[in-house]
């Protein structure tokens, strides 16, 4: 892998604390003269994970979980802490590797942490790799469908490779965040810290031109806000049938299938009703075919094989 070490080195431990800070139960970072520690509240109303900022010259190996605790009860200074119990803790140098090939021969290819490695403060590595798997994992079950031929598989590496490279660089410069060296103004911080989520949840990544993605053969201007090659994004919208609200993206199951959606515009309306009818008679409109009609209110209307995604609507 290619790459490199810092000499910046982390604690991270679960704890259940007891604190008179007022925002323990906040995503938020505590920045002092004695250090930096990001708060991020876990599962359960009581578990809170700290990543902490540990002096110049540290070694990772050395570190005992007694000198987190005392390094965060000197940040959180003039508060007062007191750990009841550590879950999970652990001490790590940074640093940021790539892999100079993600597949062999297009039969043997690496996902995830095989082939990058990175700082875990902002989540990325399960993500990143689980939107790995996901992505080599539905084209090898095109492949072995017949829906596909074995050259899907070179898409994989145009697509997460380039990610992964991306992924290393914000890594790099969120991690500047923390560093005592580097005094950052808390409306910076938030903005880096919300682009980290957008991250996270792969709503920053484009995919290049590739067998799947055609931005060049787009017109991007008629849906500007769904950019080619970018995630799908999700809203809430109510299944008209049952009133339940939901995201959109879980009503757009991962089970291989493709789906085609259609902004009609609002379908009480003469001009996209019609086009919706006309969209109806197009031949590939099959049983296979789950047709859904994105409106205008962010409603969504439609009929498919499944028994409970008649109609969507608001």
């Amino acid at each position: 892998m290619i790459g490199d070490s810092t000499d910046a080195v982390y604690g991270v431990m679960d704890v259940y604390p007891r604190t008179d800070f007022p925002d323990i139960r906040k995503k938020c970072t505590l920045q002092s003269n004695a250090g930096t520690i990001l708060i991020i509240p876990r599962e359960g109303g009581s578990l809170v994970r700290f990543y902490i900022e540990l002096g110049h010259g540290t070694v990772a190996k050395d570190v005992k979980r007694e000198d987190l605790h005392e390094a965060a009860r000197r940040i959180f200074q003039p508060y007062k802490l007191e750990i009841a119990e550590t879950f999970w803790w652990s001490a790590y140098s940074i640093g940021q590797r790539l892999a100079d090939h993600f597949s062999k021969d297009n039969r043997v290819f690496l996902t995830g942490d095989s082939c990058h490695t990175h700082s875990p403060k902002a989540g990325q590595g399960m993500n990143t790799s689980l939107q790995d798997g996901h992505n080599i994992g539905w084209k090898l079950g095109a492949i072995l469908k017949g829906q596909a031929g074995p050259d899907l598989l070179k898409t994989y590496v145009v697509e997460r490779q380039k990610v992964a490279a991306d992924l290393i660089d914000f890594d790099r410069s969120f991690a500047k965040l923390f560093s005592m060296q580097n005094h950052v103004t808390p409306q910076h911080f938030a903005e880096q810290f919300i682009k980290s989520g957008r991250f996270t949840a792969g709503l920053t990544k484009t995919y290049d031109d590739s067998a799947l993605t055609s931005r060049r053969a787009s017109t991007q201007s008629l849906a500007s806000n769904l950019i080619v090659g970018a995630r799908f994004p999700s809203t809430q919208v109510v299944r008209f049938c049952d009133a339940r609200a939901m995201q959109l993206a879980k009503a757009l199951s991962a089970d291989g299938r493709w789906r085609i959606v259609i902004f009609i515009g609002d379908i009480r309306e003469s001009v996209p009703a019609n086009r919706l009818a006309k969209v109806r008679r197009i031949p590939f409109a099959g049983p296979h075919l789950k047709l859904m009609t994105l409106a205008w209110r962010l409603s969504l209307f439609g009929e498919g094989p499944d028994p409970d995604f008649h109609a969507f609507g608001q």
